[in-house]
């Protein structure tokens, strides 16, 4: 008789065990299979629709660039226009106040009819190129405008001198008011043009010291106040060297350049547009010093008078800054601009100095 081992025969409980292992692992495998399918479905409409996205945008890219193109090219023709009219409007204000008329400050000098005085000829400025050039070209062009045309219209029947008084602004101290170097608020009293240097200045922190601060509000608020006024003493009250020289006067350049100390380094910058103000600034308002040993709050002095109290600059720190080899440039602008650093360092020989 033939025996049986266990594993010769399996019991109907192992066999149906096997059969549902079996059913559940088909229906795991078409599970696996629908999900996989399903998968690559959302897999190729993300990628339709990814696709999609990106020929629009790409598409509103083409479009938005080439509107923008557009709008650059017509900005540069709008700005070489603006600047053909910046220099016409300079040419027929040289003709009108050149007309032999009196000078704003009340002298009739005896000059050849269409030949201006030193002190009405101001520098030759293109569009403004940075912020500060935007405001105080602005400021400038603003009341200048009101005088020179209202001097000079028909229907005014004063004379010059008194027709350019009136058009003036009220307030213009023989000296800066630097109360705006240490109060921003918009009410403070303070002559608008030291108002407006004083807000520029603060603005610059790399100015980081009161001689420095000073000095630079007194060249900038100075000159400012003379292309307001064009007269012989607001100009005469400009350090000699801060006064335009020839190619200010007869080419187009940015008006920071006159705000630069060193006549010969302003010509270099005009003769070199290739030269930015960002990258000069950015050196120059870090590296420039003026050389002065003493204390530093001793550059101002306070005053009053009745009501009125300011804060100016002191003669004698005043008469200090007058001298060009008093001010000089160093570290950052001397690596990066070495060859207008040479120039700085002429001046501080006496035969340079104007």
């Amino acid at each position: 008789m033939a025996s049986t081992s266990p594993s010769d025969t399996t019991s109907p409980a192992t066999a149906s065990t096997q059969n549902q292992d079996y059913e559940n692992l088909q229906k795991k495998r078409a599970r696996d299979r629908k999900s996989q399918r399903a998968m690559r479905e959302r897999t190729k409409w993300n990628i339709s629709y990814l696709t999609d996205q990106v020929n629009h945008l790409t598409r509103a890219l083409e479009i938005e660039t080439r509107e923008k193109t557009e709008l650059y090219n017509r900005f540069l023709a709008i700005s070489e226009e603006n600047d053909h009219l910046r220099v016409q409007k300079a040419a027929l204000q040289l003709r009108l106040l050149g007309n032999g008329q009196d000078s704003p400050d009340g002298s009739s000098p005896v000059v050849p009819p269409g030949t201006l005085m030193p002190y009405e000829a101001v520098p030759l400025n293109t569009t403004p190129t940075c912020m500060s050039d935007q405001i105080l070209q602005t400021f400038v062009e603003s009341r200048w405008e009101s005088y020179a045309f209202s001097s000079t219209s028909p229907a005014s029947t004063s004379s010059h001198a008194t027709a350019a008084a009136a058009a003036r602004p009220p307030s213009y101290p023989d000296r800066p008011d630097l109360s705006a170097l240490f109060d921003g608020r918009p009410n403070r009293n303070v002559d608008e043009t030291s108002a407006v240097v004083g807000d520029i200045v603060r603005s610059y922190t790399e100015i980081d010291t009161l001689p420095k601060q000073v000095a630079v509000h007194f060249c900038m608020s100075t000159l400012m106040k003379w292309e307001v006024l064009r007269t012989r003493v607001s100009y005469e009250q400009m350090p000699e060297w801060l006064r335009p020289v020839r190619e200010q006067l007869e080419r187009a350049h940015p008006s920071w350049i006159d705000r630069i100390p060193w006549p010969k380094l302003r010509i270099y910058l005009i003769e070199h547009p290739e030269v930015k103000f960002d990258d000069y600034a950015s050196a120059y308002s870090t590296s420039f010093s003026i050389k002065w040993d003493y204390d530093p709050s001793h550059v101002i002095i306070t005053t009053s008078e009745g009501d009125k109290s300011g804060i100016l600059i002191n003669p004698i720190y005043e008469e200090h800054i007058r001298q060009l080899r008093n001010w000089t440039v160093e570290g950052v602008f001397r690596r990066k601009f070495p060859e207008m650093s040479a120039i700085v360092d002429s001046y501080s020989q006496p035969d340079n100095v104007p």
